[in-house]
């Protein structure tokens, strides 16, 4: 059987909304992106140990501190 119509604002869209205001979920992405951030950082200090060249590894190192500076920020004001 095929799945009934969506219904306006009963969809996934809703519930995308929910989830973005959602306290928890923003603690869980700032948790995710600060680890992100420092595990680029090391990976940064592995490269110039072993003489590889380190330049791609900062530029995820400067998205993923970027994205973790956001959402704390965002996480701190509400």
């Amino acid at each position: 059987m095929s799945d009934p119509a969506p219904h306006l604002g009963h969809g996934n869209e809703a519930r995308r909304a929910c989830a973005w205001k959602s306290r928890r979920f923003r603690r869980v992405l700032v948790v995710v992106f600060t680890v992100a951030a420092v595990g680029s950082v090391v990976l940064v200090g592995v490269d110039l140990v072993v003489s590889r060249p380190a330049a791609g590894d900062l530029f995820i190192v400067f998205l993923n501190g970027l994205a973790a500076v956001i959402l704390w920020m965002l996480a701190r004001r509400t």
